[in-house]
């Protein structure tokens, strides 16, 4: 996270003060969450702005940059580090961009600070596990699936406990969500087929059948579905009917891991997530 305009940086700074809390975040085991709770974000303070004495003038800042953890939501800081940084350049923007560029992501203060941030974020979770599983079980009682599966994939795998249990909890809301999802499908489908009997029909229930799920609890039954369209077409037309579920069940075989499917989906599901999370903090 990063208020750019609080922070004082220019536009086409913003990107590689992004990219630096990340290779930190990163470099230091906190990576592959999407957990929006928890933050790391910095304030830039320019120290000194001279023009040099060369030809051409050149920009020449002083910058202080520091950086944050802590919990966005209710304003908590975990811990901070600052480092000061250096950049000459044609422009006032290029020169404080090479300020930015100069930042060592390695330094050990960054590694302490992130240290702290991630013993305090595993607290948290540790004491809120039980309510994270269970708001994600009341979600999926009521078809909420990928905000379940938001929930429990938020939670970062260095909360080895707490992530262990939430990963088995997403494989048991991952197939709810499928068998939910192939019953809807095999019910269009059914109605499709119903409604002619004929290669046409067969045609349109063709579209929900490909959609379903090999690993859902209904499939068999799409499968039986499949196979009586085939014959009924073959009966009328003389032809064969294409075994669209046999690709489908081809194509997943090759497909990602349940617990990768059901990031795919949380991360679907970040994206829809309301743009405006409430930030509540006062670190500078």
């Amino acid at each position: 996270h990063l208020d750019a305009e609080k922070s004082h940086v220019p536009e086409g700074a913003t990107r590689i003060l992004k990219n630096k809390m990340s290779q930190m975040v990163t470099q230091n085991g906190m990576g592959g969450s999407i957990m929006q709770r928890f933050i790391i974000t910095a304030n830039v303070n320019v120290l000194t702005q001279d023009i040099t004495p060369t030809a051409p003038p050149m920009h020449a800042y002083t910058v202080e940059i520091t950086f944050y953890i802590g919990d966005g939501v209710d304003g908590t800081l975990f811990s901070s580090a600052s480092v000061t940084a250096k950049g000459v350049g044609e422009t006032e923007d290029k020169a404080f961009i090479a300020a930015l560029k100069a930042v060592k992501v390695k330094d050990a203060a960054f590694a302490e600070m992130i240290e702290t941030g991630k013993q305090r974020i595993l607290e948290y979770y540790n004491s809120q596990c039980d309510m994270i599983l269970s708001k994600a079980r009341s979600m999926a009682e009521t078809q909420r699936y990928e905000d379940a599966l938001f929930e429990l994939m938020s939670v970062p795998e260095v909360c080895k406990e707490c992530y262990e249990m939430a990963m088995a909890e997403t494989v048991v809301v991952y197939q709810s969500q499928i068998d939910t999802e192939c019953a809807r499908l095999l019910g269009e489908a059914r109605s499709e087929w119903n409604s002619g009997l004929d290669a046409a029909a067969g045609e349109r229930a063709a579209k929900p059948l490909s959609e379903i799920n090999p690993k859902a609890a209904c499939y068999a039954e799409a499968v039986a579905l499949s196979e009586e369209i085939g014959r009924r077409v073959k009966e009328i037309d003389q032809r064969e009917w294409d075994y669209v579920l046999q690709e489908q069940a081809n194509k997943h075989e090759a497909e990602m891991a349940t617990i990768d499917a059901c990031r795919e989906v949380a991360v679907e599901a970040a994206k829809n997530q309301p743009k405006t999370v409430v930030y509540h903090y006062s670190w500078w």
